[in-house]
């Protein structure tokens, strides 16, 4: 098995983490690091494996598996499954904690007070928002943390139930969810 910064291959998934450095040449913007990145580690895994991306911007590949992407400043985070799944990776920061009240609803902004607890549920909802592939939706209203646990939060998108898997690592916050 191929080397990577940090990987996770189970029956369900195959998550990858690398860091964007790796990829960067000094020559690069980051838009193109972050393409050349994803470029790279799918044909470590097989060259023939592309990427696609719908009308909404999700991406698809080229064969039955789904595929979620996710940048911060720093990583790459790239989820595969057999169905539906998704990644988000965020660095920890004030911003979100500033700007809660555009993404959350009264009962989520009664029970974030921090700038970790802020980003955590803005990971889960940028997850949540690439599960539904279609855009347009309202992340007060429409997704909902429910409940945070140790390894998982609860949510709900449209009063469907979701459970998305969670670590933090390195001042990031690592949600994924898959089927």
């Amino acid at each position: 098995m191929t080397e990577f910064f940090r990987q996770i291959k189970t029956e369900h998934f195959h998550l990858i983490i690398e860091p964007l450095s790796k990829y960067n040449n000094g020559m690069l913007s980051k838009r193109e690091i972050e393409i050349f990145a994803l470029k790279s580690i799918l044909n470590i895994l097989n060259p023939k494996l592309k990427v696609e991306y719908n009308l909404y911007g999700a991406p698809f590949l080229n064969t039955n598996n789904a595929i979620s992407i996710s940048h911060s400043k720093k990583y790459i985070a790239i989820i595969f499954s057999q169905k539906q799944t998704s990644i988000d990776i965020e660095l920890i920061s004030q911003k979100a904690l500033k700007v809660s009240p555009k993404f959350l609803n009264k009962k989520e902004l009664a029970k974030v007070n921090d700038k970790e607890t802020a980003t955590l549920y803005w990971s889960a909802k940028e997850c949540l928002y690439k599960i539904f592939q279609k855009g347009k939706l309202n992340f007060s209203s429409d997704l909902i943390v429910t409940n945070v646990k140790e390894k998982h939060l609860e949510c709900l998108m449209f009063d469907k139930k979701y459970i998305l898997q969670y670590e933090k690592f390195d001042s990031h916050y690592l949600v994924y969810y898959f089927d």
